[in-house]
Protein backbone atom coordinates (compact mmCIF):
# COMPACT_ATOMS: atom_id res chain seq x y z
CA UNK A 1 0.00 0.00 0.00
CA UNK A 2 1.92 3.06 -1.24
CA UNK A 3 1.78 6.28 0.79
CA UNK A 4 -0.36 8.27 -1.67
CA UNK A 5 -2.89 5.46 -1.91
CA UNK A 6 -3.07 5.12 1.87
CA UNK A 7 -3.52 8.87 2.29
CA UNK A 8 -6.41 8.99 -0.15
CA UNK A 9 -8.09 6.02 1.51
CA UNK A 10 -7.74 7.50 4.99
CA UNK A 11 -8.93 10.91 3.77
CA UNK A 12 -12.12 9.44 2.28
CA UNK A 13 -15.13 10.75 4.19
CA UNK A 14 -16.57 7.22 4.14
CA UNK A 15 -13.41 5.54 5.43
CA UNK A 16 -14.09 2.39 7.44
CA UNK A 17 -12.49 3.35 10.76
CA UNK A 18 -13.12 -0.05 12.34
CA UNK A 19 -11.41 -1.85 9.47
CA UNK A 20 -8.24 0.15 9.97
CA UNK A 21 -8.45 -0.28 13.75
CA UNK A 22 -8.34 -4.04 13.23
CA UNK A 23 -5.57 -3.74 10.65
CA UNK A 24 -3.20 -1.68 12.78
CA UNK A 25 -3.54 -4.01 15.75
CA UNK A 26 -1.86 -6.75 13.71
CA UNK A 27 0.29 -4.76 11.28
CA UNK A 28 3.04 -2.81 13.06
CA UNK A 29 4.26 -1.18 9.84
CA UNK A 30 0.81 0.14 8.98
CA UNK A 31 0.35 1.25 12.59
CA UNK A 32 3.54 3.27 12.36
CA UNK A 33 2.45 4.87 9.07
CA UNK A 34 -0.93 5.96 10.41
CA UNK A 35 0.60 7.37 13.59
CA UNK A 36 3.01 9.34 11.41
CA UNK A 37 0.11 10.59 9.27
CA UNK A 38 -1.70 11.83 12.35
CA UNK A 39 1.42 13.58 13.60
CA UNK A 40 2.65 15.11 10.35
CA UNK A 41 0.11 15.18 7.52
CA UNK A 42 -1.28 18.63 6.73
CA UNK A 43 -4.58 17.40 5.28
CA UNK A 44 -7.20 17.68 8.02
CA UNK A 45 -9.14 14.68 6.70
CA UNK A 46 -5.98 12.58 6.85
CA UNK A 47 -4.82 13.54 10.32
CA UNK A 48 -8.32 13.55 11.81
CA UNK A 49 -9.29 10.14 10.45
CA UNK A 50 -5.87 8.81 11.46
CA UNK A 51 -6.60 10.06 14.97
CA UNK A 52 -10.01 8.34 15.02
CA UNK A 53 -8.31 5.08 14.08
CA UNK A 54 -5.50 5.45 16.62
CA UNK A 55 -7.85 6.70 19.32
CA UNK A 56 -10.09 3.66 19.08
CA UNK A 57 -7.21 1.20 18.68
CA UNK A 58 -5.28 2.66 21.62
CA UNK A 59 -8.35 2.40 23.81
CA UNK A 60 -8.71 -1.28 22.94
CA UNK A 61 -4.98 -2.13 22.86
CA UNK A 62 -3.03 0.63 24.62
CA UNK A 63 -0.02 -1.70 24.94
CA UNK A 64 0.55 -1.44 21.19
CA UNK A 65 1.00 2.32 21.37
CA UNK A 66 3.08 2.84 24.51
CA UNK A 67 6.23 3.18 22.40
CA UNK A 68 4.65 6.30 20.84
CA UNK A 69 4.33 7.97 24.23
CA UNK A 70 6.87 10.67 23.41
CA UNK A 71 5.17 11.43 20.10
CA UNK A 72 1.81 11.82 21.79
CA UNK A 73 3.29 14.01 24.53
CA UNK A 74 4.74 16.33 21.88
CA UNK A 75 1.18 17.02 20.71
CA UNK A 76 0.39 18.83 23.97
CA UNK A 77 2.44 21.78 22.72
CA UNK A 78 1.26 21.63 19.11
CA UNK A 79 0.18 24.94 17.55
CA UNK A 80 -2.98 23.26 16.28
CA UNK A 81 -5.58 22.77 19.02
CA UNK A 82 -6.94 19.67 17.27
CA UNK A 83 -3.58 18.01 17.76
CA UNK A 84 -3.45 19.10 21.40
CA UNK A 85 -6.83 17.41 21.82
CA UNK A 86 -5.45 14.26 20.20
CA UNK A 87 -2.54 14.23 22.63
CA UNK A 88 -4.79 14.62 25.66
CA UNK A 89 -6.95 11.66 24.67
CA UNK A 90 -4.20 9.35 23.52
CA UNK A 91 -2.07 9.91 26.61
CA UNK A 92 -5.08 9.24 28.82
CA UNK A 93 -5.66 5.97 26.95
CA UNK A 94 -2.05 4.94 27.53
CA UNK A 95 -2.11 5.56 31.29
CA UNK A 96 -3.68 2.11 31.56
CA UNK A 97 -0.35 0.54 30.58
CA UNK A 98 2.00 3.20 31.96
CA UNK A 99 4.03 0.84 34.14
CA UNK A 100 7.02 3.20 34.01
CA UNK A 101 4.93 6.04 35.48
CA UNK A 102 5.87 8.37 32.64
CA UNK A 103 2.71 10.37 33.29
CA UNK A 104 4.25 11.80 36.46
CA UNK A 105 6.90 13.47 34.33
CA UNK A 106 4.31 15.29 32.22
CA UNK A 107 1.72 15.93 34.94
CA UNK A 108 2.08 19.73 34.87
CA UNK A 109 2.33 19.88 31.09
CA UNK A 110 -0.83 17.81 30.74
CA UNK A 111 -2.93 19.80 33.18
CA UNK A 112 -1.78 23.16 31.89
CA UNK A 113 -4.27 22.40 29.10
CA UNK A 114 -7.09 23.10 31.54
CA UNK A 115 -6.19 26.73 30.81
CA UNK A 116 -5.63 26.30 27.09
CA UNK A 117 -6.28 29.15 24.68
CA UNK A 118 -9.12 27.02 23.26
CA UNK A 119 -12.10 26.21 25.46
CA UNK A 120 -12.65 22.88 23.69
CA UNK A 121 -9.12 21.77 24.57
CA UNK A 122 -9.64 22.66 28.23
CA UNK A 123 -12.87 20.67 28.16
CA UNK A 124 -11.08 17.73 26.52
CA UNK A 125 -8.42 17.84 29.24
CA UNK A 126 -11.07 17.60 31.95
CA UNK A 127 -13.06 14.86 30.22
CA UNK A 128 -9.98 12.67 29.87
CA UNK A 129 -9.16 12.87 33.57
CA UNK A 130 -11.82 10.20 34.15
CA UNK A 131 -9.53 7.65 32.47
CA UNK A 132 -6.46 8.91 34.28
CA UNK A 133 -8.20 8.80 37.66
CA UNK A 134 -9.28 5.23 36.96
CA UNK A 135 -5.79 4.16 35.91
CA UNK A 136 -3.61 6.20 38.29
CA UNK A 137 -4.93 5.65 41.79
CA UNK A 138 -1.81 7.05 43.49
CA UNK A 139 -2.22 10.51 41.98
CA UNK A 140 -5.97 10.88 42.31
CA UNK A 141 -5.72 13.46 45.06
CA UNK A 142 -3.67 16.09 43.15
CA UNK A 143 -5.83 15.62 40.05
CA UNK A 144 -9.03 16.03 42.06
CA UNK A 145 -7.52 19.12 43.70
CA UNK A 146 -7.00 20.68 40.27
CA UNK A 147 -10.57 19.93 39.20
CA UNK A 148 -12.04 21.32 42.42
CA UNK A 149 -9.95 24.46 41.97
CA UNK A 150 -11.01 25.05 38.37
CA UNK A 151 -12.00 28.67 39.05
CA UNK A 152 -8.37 29.47 39.87
CA UNK A 153 -6.83 27.05 37.39
CA UNK A 154 -8.13 28.75 34.26
CA UNK A 155 -8.77 32.25 32.94
CA UNK A 156 -11.96 31.70 30.99
CA UNK A 157 -14.98 33.99 31.39
CA UNK A 158 -17.39 33.06 34.17
CA UNK A 159 -19.92 31.42 31.83
CA UNK A 160 -17.30 29.15 30.32
CA UNK A 161 -15.92 28.20 33.72
CA UNK A 162 -19.46 27.33 34.77
CA UNK A 163 -19.81 25.10 31.71
CA UNK A 164 -16.49 23.36 32.40
CA UNK A 165 -17.88 22.34 35.77
CA UNK A 166 -20.45 20.18 34.00
CA UNK A 167 -17.60 18.08 32.60
CA UNK A 168 -15.94 17.99 36.01
CA UNK A 169 -19.12 16.71 37.66
CA UNK A 170 -19.39 14.04 34.94
CA UNK A 171 -15.84 12.93 35.79
CA UNK A 172 -16.64 12.80 39.50
CA UNK A 173 -19.78 10.79 38.78
CA UNK A 174 -17.76 8.14 36.94
CA UNK A 175 -15.23 7.58 39.73
CA UNK A 176 -17.18 8.70 42.80
CA UNK A 177 -17.46 5.25 44.39
CA UNK A 178 -13.69 4.81 44.21
CA UNK A 179 -12.86 8.10 45.93
CA UNK A 180 -12.20 8.35 49.66
CA UNK A 181 -12.74 12.07 50.10
CA UNK A 182 -16.36 12.33 48.98
CA UNK A 183 -17.22 15.31 51.18
CA UNK A 184 -15.40 17.94 49.12
CA UNK A 185 -16.86 16.57 45.90
CA UNK A 186 -20.40 16.69 47.29
CA UNK A 187 -19.84 20.29 48.38
CA UNK A 188 -18.51 21.19 44.92
CA UNK A 189 -21.52 19.63 43.20
CA UNK A 190 -24.08 21.14 45.59
CA UNK A 191 -22.64 24.58 44.90
CA UNK A 192 -23.48 24.07 41.22
CA UNK A 193 -27.17 23.40 41.82
CA UNK A 194 -27.62 27.12 41.21
CA UNK A 195 -25.07 27.39 38.40
CA UNK A 196 -25.46 30.08 35.75
CA UNK A 197 -24.97 27.28 33.22
CA UNK A 198 -28.23 25.36 32.63
CA UNK A 199 -26.21 22.30 31.56
CA UNK A 200 -24.10 22.34 34.72
CA UNK A 201 -27.13 22.87 36.90
CA UNK A 202 -28.80 19.84 35.33
CA UNK A 203 -25.63 17.75 35.65
CA UNK A 204 -25.35 18.66 39.33
CA UNK A 205 -28.98 17.72 39.97
CA UNK A 206 -28.51 14.37 38.23
CA UNK A 207 -25.36 13.68 40.24
CA UNK A 208 -27.10 14.38 43.55
CA UNK A 209 -30.11 12.29 42.53
CA UNK A 210 -27.92 9.37 41.44
CA UNK A 211 -25.99 9.43 44.70
CA UNK A 212 -29.20 9.51 46.76
CA UNK A 213 -30.49 6.47 44.86
CA UNK A 214 -27.15 4.67 45.27
CA UNK A 215 -27.01 5.37 49.00
CA UNK A 216 -30.58 4.09 49.44
CA UNK A 217 -29.67 0.89 47.60
CA UNK A 218 -26.82 0.33 50.04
Amino acid sequence: MIKEDLNSKIADKNVDINKYVQMITVDAQLRDKIVHMMLSDRNIMVYYHSYYIIGKASEERPDLFYNYWGDFVSLLDHRNSYHRNFGLTLIANLTKVDKENKFLQIFDNYFKCINDAKFMTASKCIQNTAKILANKEKIRKPIINILLDVDNQCDFPEKQKALLKSSIIDVFDKIYNEIDDKKRIKEFVKAELNSISPKTKKTAKNFIFNQIITEKDH
